[in-house]
């Protein structure tokens, strides 16, 4: 955790020094306003939304740094002096009149926030990867992305090449060179950072509250319920345009009590971030808002904006205007280009589906669910109603406190963000929709909160008021424990065979490789080296065979491949199973790690087909009907490998709340168990494909024959259990007959018990290979109607 602590330490200073100087240079002054009547007031002190502006600008900056030469270490150098000139500008101005009691304040409610956000790495006893698998396996592209833009080693990925924003990526890349922290470390002290900025800039909005309910309010706002599931996956895009769109909303809100031009600037820095985070969809929030707000402004007799004294001002300062405007030019050439490139690629992105199996509520947005996992929005969710109308009821007394205050920037936010959610509902697909709510969370749950628990008015009943404090409490302690229940249910990914591929990668540093597994992450965990994989899609997979197309939850083999393309790797990767295709003869192992084995090939690969309709098995029956029965040729037989399929595993009961594809798991503790038939007696290894949050020990008729680690490795969500084959011990049978394989889940830790924290299983098929696997090359003719690996043909005397 020390590493996570860093990096989001080092993100949250340099944030917070940048974003000072940078309204210090828009003629923000930091003076507080004062305490009133408990409204939602501007944000008088640009300590509150420091944090969010100098993010802002280390998303724009950083893609550009990353990309010098010298890679990180040069934009590690660039934005260290930065923020030295940052900090010296701070104090010469000293403009630091904020009392040590506001410090405090911000300082506790960013405090409260990260240890929030820490939590599932406390309750899952281990830092890793969060929500890999059994939420989304999205984060190895963007480790993927992040290991080249920090080294540029092998071809640019695609995605980056047709503009993929990479803003917050390269500030990840940049904390990681500074601190010498993992990459997966970085990131996640990303995740943590914005959350934390996040509260800060709802403090802004929080004026006339006691400093322990501006804390409350704020640290909730920093993480409500959605930002909580994204933050479990990893997803950092979508918290980051939340804090965008958060500290835009507030900043409108500081008109015209402060500078015009500090608004301004603001805005156009938090606008460029949001093309930097999201592409150009991020620029919704701001293209429809300001309208919106300048309407209501109008409706009210009010013009927040003077045109004429802004064409004056413009007018005296034509240089600094003209040089502004190149400013502006210049980033949009860089920036839009690329994210033009990118929106024409959205659509075959927009009309997926996604991680989702079903839409994401949208009260979901007002802070409150009862379920911890967000994709899980049945009619049968216990108590959703009963949340979606207490959401509903808090969010409308906000919005009319807004409204009867005439404090219109943040209900034009407020309403942009219904406005986006229902356009992304009729032109886009689920997981859109998703992505519009969880960015107007945090704005919602602050509009809801702050009337409610907000001081008395002179005017204000007694009763009224109990009741309103009453309705208050109620809803933060209710968004508090969602919140919990997010990040109870969130998952970590383990990482135990991954840095067996470590290990395996410094073997061969810098050299082709083929990895012949299914694991989306070993991209990331090869960063090292030059490498392909026919499944995982990152990086661009290598195709497979039209005859052995992969499809998600199969395994992958070496005649997943053609030869002529095992040809262009001098290494290749499989897993350590029994269950595989025979290696071709030019193959040697050279080392094993962590159930997995690296081999080198030496010569030219023998030029064999697999059988048509082998798909995800080894083999096949080999139909010699029509040309095939009169060619010449050989084939390798296997005789005596039995394959048990998932669906025949009696399990112990399956789990009530489980996304689609994964709902044949079974919560720890429990055994399951399935029947194989051996066909002959002889030693026999077991080869399974599983994954677990828990160890498992394999059992042949009540006899332990293996144990195997937690493992979420490839986990994909309309494939849970299956996947690569991994080897789950041997037995040994004097006699032909059926077997008993029970697969015993450990129970959780005292402590996940404690807090109620599910740990899951999920079990695939499973394999018994014959140890000394009789492998037979038969002249093709014989091997009709036989259990065939491969075969070649002969041709000119040549194997083709």
């Amino acid at each position: 955790m020390l590493e996570i602590y860093a990096s989001t330490a080092l993100i949250l200073a340099a944030s917070l020094l940048l974003g000072r100087a940078i309204l210090g240079l828009l003629g923000w002054d930091g003076a507080h306003p004062p305490a009133g009547d408990g409204a939602v007031r501007p944000p008088g002190s640009p300590a509150w939304l420091s944090g969010a502006i100098g993010f802002a600008a280390l998303v724009v900056v950083a893609p550009f740094l990353v990309r010098l030469p010298g890679r990180g270490t040069t934009a590690a150098i660039v934005i260290g002096a930065l923020c030295v000139l940052a900090a010296v500008s701070i104090a010469r101005e000293r403009r630091d009149r904020e009392r040590g009691s506001e410090w405090l304040v911000g300082v506790a409610a960013a405090a409260i926030v990260v240890g929030l956000a820490t939590l599932p790495f406390l309750f899952n006893e281990r830092v890793g990867v969060l929500g890999e698998g059994i939420y989304t396996n999205d984060h190895a592209a963007q480790l993927y992305w992040a290991d080249w833009l920090r080294d540029a080693l092998g071809p640019e990925p695609s995605a980056v090449q047709f503009g993929y924003p990479i803003g917050p990526q390269a500030v990840a890349v940049i904390a990681a060179e500074v601190t010498g922290t993992s990459m997966v470390s970085a990131f996640n002290g990303l995740l943590l950072a914005i959350p934390a900025l996040t509260s800060l800039a709802a403090l802004g909005a929080l004026g006339g509250l006691p400093p322990l309910r501006r804390i409350a309010v704020a640290a909730i706002c920093g993480l409500p319920y959605l930002a909580a599931s994204f933050l479990a996956q990893s997803a950092f895009k979508e918290t980051a345009m939340a804090l965008f769109v958060l500290a835009f909303a507030i900043a409108l809100a500081g008109l015209p009590a402060a500078p015009k031009r500090a608004v301004a600037g603001i805005g156009l820095i938090l606008a460029a971030a949001s093309v930097f985070t999201f592409s150009l969809p991020g620029l919704a929030w701001f293209a429809i808002s300001v309208p919106i707000w300048l309407a209501l402004e109008a409706l009210a007799g009010r013009s927040p904006v003077d045109w004429g004294a802004a064409r004056e001002a413009l007018s005296q300062h034509r240089l600094a205007t003209a040089i502004g405007a190149l400013v502006v030019i210049a980033v949009a050439v860089v920036a839009i280009g690329p994210a033009t490139s990118f929106v024409e690629k959205v659509d075959d992105v927009q009309f997926s589906a996604g991680r989702l199996s079903s839409p994401v509520s949208w009260g979901e947005a007002f802070g409150i669910w009862p379920e911890g996992d967000f994709r899980i929005v049945r009619t049968e969710v216990a108590g959703s109603p009963l949340a979606l109308a207490l959401g509903a009821l808090a969010l409308g007394f906000g919005a009319f406190a807004l409204l009867r205050g005439r404090r219109f920037a943040l209900l034009a936010m407020l309403v942009t963000g219904a406005i986006v959610y229902l356009g992304a509902r009729l032109v886009a697909e689920i997981h859109v929709e998703a992505k519009a709510l969880a960015v107007i969370a945090p704005l919602a749950l602050l509009v809801a909160l702050h009337p409610l628990l907000a001081a008395p008015t002179s005017t204000e009943h007694r009763a009224t008021t109990i009741a309103r404090y009453a309705f208050g409490t109620l809803f933060l302690a209710a968004a508090i424990i969602s919140t919990l229940l997010a990040l109870r249910a969130a998952p970590v990914g383990f990482d135990d065979r991954q840095a067996g591929l470590e290990v395996l990668a410094e073997r061969i540093e810098g050299e082709p490789v083929v990895f012949l597994g299914v694991d989306r992450f070993s991209a990331h965990h090869l960063r090292d080296t030059l490498m392909r994989a026919p499944a995982g899609y990152v990086p661009e997979e290598i195709e497979s065979r039209p005859e052995k197309r992969w499809q998600q939850g199969d395994a992958v083999d070496f005649d997943s491949l053609e030869p002529g393309k095992l040809d262009k790797f001098r290494y290749a990767i499989t897993t350590d199973a029994a269950y595989a295709s025979t290696p071709p003869s030019n193959f040697e192992p050279l080392v094993r790690s962590a159930d997995y084995v690296l081999w080198e090939r030496r010569g030219e690969t023998p030029r064999s087909r697999v059988v048509e309709g082998e798909d995800g098995e080894i083999g096949a029956l080999l139909d010699c009907a029509g040309r095939l029965g009169r060619r010449d040729g050989t084939a390798t037989v296997i005789d005596g490998t039995e394959r048990v399929s998932f669906t025949d595993w009696q399990l112990p009961g399956r789990v009530e709340d489980a996304a689609a594809g994964q709902e044949r798991a079974f919560a720890a503790p429990g055994d399951a168990s399935v029947q194989i038939h051996l066909s002959k007696a002889r030693p026999y290894e077991l080869s399974l494909q599983y994954h677990s949050q828990v160890p498992l020990k394999v059992l042949v008729d009540g006899d332990p024959v293996a144990e195997l680690p937690p493992s979420l490795d490839g986990m994909y969500l309309d494939g849970a259990g299956r996947g690569a084959f991994w080897p789950a011990g041997t037995v040994d049978r004097d006699q032909p007959g059926l077997i008993e394989v029970v697969v015993r889940a450990a129970e959780p830790s005292g402590l996940q018990r404690a807090v109620g924290v599910e740990r899951r299983v999920w079990l695939g098929d499973i394999a018994a290979t014959p140890s000394t696997r009789p492998v037979v090359d038969v002249v093709l003719a014989r091997a009709c109607v036989q259990y065939v690996d491969h075969f070649t043909l002969d041709r000119r005397g040549e194997n083709r």
